[in-house]
């Protein structure tokens, strides 16, 4: 075993191969991707939806978040704003052995639209997008791209 991964738990394995676990791949891909600047397309099946993106770190998505959001403010209040929503990236500057081992539960897009049968949300831009790990039944590497008009 090389460092950095770990074993599976025998409760872990068990739930592996009955079908109703988190996709402890897809955890592993999260996992790395938290602990570094690593950034790539992913497309995710969620709840009968495409959710198309840049898979993130949690850090970057809570500092693209309170970037986003504080813009909205005015002067002063701006700073603080910013600062109170980054604040919550800071679980994912340290590395997982200090989060006691537990594996991701969310996974983070940004520049992120989702699809539907007739249509994509939403058209004019991609928007950051945070979902939980065992709401995903399929991905697959690789951003769908917004149909050109």
């Amino acid at each position: 075993m090389t460092e950095g991964q770990r074993e599976m738990s025998n409760e872990e394995l068990k739930l592996a191969l009955d079908g109703t676990s988190i996709d402890w791949f897809l955890q592993r891909l999260v996992d790395i991707v938290n602990g570094s600047d690593l950034e790539f397309g992913v497309t995710l099946i969620v709840g009968g939806s495409i959710v198309s993106g840049r898979m993130v770190g949690g850090k970057k998505y809570f500092e693209t978040f309170a970037k986003e959001f504080s813009d909205a403010f005015p002067g002063d209040a701006r700073e603080r704003i910013y600062e109170s929503f980054a604040q919550h990236g800071g679980i994912y500057s340290q590395p997982n052995d200090e989060n006691e081992g537990a594996p991701p539960q969310f996974i983070h897009l940004i520049d992120s639209y989702c699809f539907f049968p007739e249509n994509q949300v939403p058209s004019n831009r991609g928007v950051l997008w945070r979902g939980k790990i065992n709401a995903v039944s399929g991905f697959s590497l690789g951003q769908l791209s917004k149909a050109q008009t």
